[in-house]
C-alpha cells in the first residue's frame, strides 16, 4: 500500500557545507619558505630558462642572474654614411660647417605700472566761486533763430575771489544745443544758444549747458551754467538753473 503524501508545499532546507579538510603546514616552515617553495614548484613546471621576468619574480629565492649585453652604435660620419639611392628613405647627413641662425629675442612689452581704468576727477581749484557768482537765463524769440536760451555769468571778484577771470583762450563748450554767440565784458560774459528739440519729443523739458574756462587765486579751473527748458518752448518761460565748478 503507498502512503499517501501529505499536501501543500515542501518545505526546503539547507544542507550542511562540507568544507575540505586542511592541509597541515609542514613542520618547521615559515610563510616565506612555503611562498619560495610554490615559486620554485611553478618555475619547475614552466621548464623555461631564466629570463629577466623569472629573475624578477624569483631572484630572491632561486639566485636567477642577468648576464649584461652589450651593443655597438655607429655614429655616422661623412666617411661610412650611406648612399642616398633612387629608393633610399634616409635623409641627407647635416654638414657639420653649417652656421646656425640666431633668432631676435621677441621685445618685452614695458611695464606700464598701476593704471585705473576710470579715474577720479581732480578737485576743483576754484571751488565756491560759483555759488558766490551771479548766473541768469531767458528763453526768448529770435526772428533768424527761432528760441533761443540766453545765459549770462559775472564772476566773484571781491574778498577771497579776487583777481577771478574767464580764460579767454579757451573757448566755451556748449551741450544739449548750438551755441550762437558769445561776449565777453571782463569778468562777465553773455552766451546765446540754440536748444535742440527732436521732432515729436514726448519729453516735457530739455537741458542746454555751457562751460566757462576760468582762472582764480588758487589755480585753473572752469564754471558750468545748466539751464532746464520747459517743452514746449514758449517766450518767457521760467528756466531752472545749476551752476557748479570743477
Amino acid at each position: 500500500m503507498n502512503q499517501e503524501q501529505p499536501k501543500g508545499p515542501r518545505k526546503l532546507q539547507m544542507l550542511p557545507e562540507v568544507l575540505p579538510a586542511p592541509t597541515p603546514a609542514e613542520p618547521g616552515s615559515d610563510v616565506r619558505g612555503r611562498t619560495v617553495a610554490h615559486m620554485r614548484r611553478m618555475l619547475a613546471t614552466a621548464a623555461v630558462p631564466c629570463s629577466a621576468a623569472g629573475a624578477a619574480m624569483v631572484v630572491a629565492a632561486a639566485g636567477c642572474t642577468r648576464e649584461a649585453s652589450t651593443a655597438t652604435v655607429t655614429i655616422p660620419t661623412a666617411s661610412n654614411a650611406p648612399t642616398a639611392g633612387p629608393t633610399s628613405t634616409l635623409p641627407p647627413l647635416h654638414s657639420a660647417t653649417a652656421a646656425a641662425t640666431a633668432t631676435a629675442a621677441p621685445t618685452a612689452t614695458p611695464d606700464v605700472g598701476y593704471a585705473v581704468v576710470d579715474p577720479m576727477p581732480a578737485p576743483a581749484r576754484c571751488l565756491g566761486l560759483a555759488p558766490a557768482s551771479k548766473a541768469a537765463a531767458v528763453l526768448k524769440r529770435d526772428g533768424a533763430s527761432g528760441h533761443v536760451v540766453e545765459v549770462s555769468l559775472a564772476l566773484a571778484t571781491t574778498g577771497s575771489w579776487r583777481g577771478s577771470a574767464f580764460d579767454t583762450s579757451s573757448p566755451p563748450s556748449a551741450w544739449g544745443g548750438q551755441l550762437l554767440s558769445t561776449s565777453f565784458s571782463g569778468a562777465s560774459v553773455v552766451v546765446r544758444i540754440r536748444p535742440a528739440v527732436p521732432a515729436g519729443a514726448t519729453s516735457t523739458s530739455v537741458s542746454v549747458g555751457i562751460s566757462f574756462a576760468i582762472s582764480c587765486s588758487a589755480g585753473n579751473g572752469s564754471v558750468s551754467v545748466t539751464a532746464t527748458v520747459p517743452v514746449p518752448l514758449k517766450d518767457g518761460a521760467k528756466l531752472t538753473l545749476n551752476v557748479a565748478d570743477y
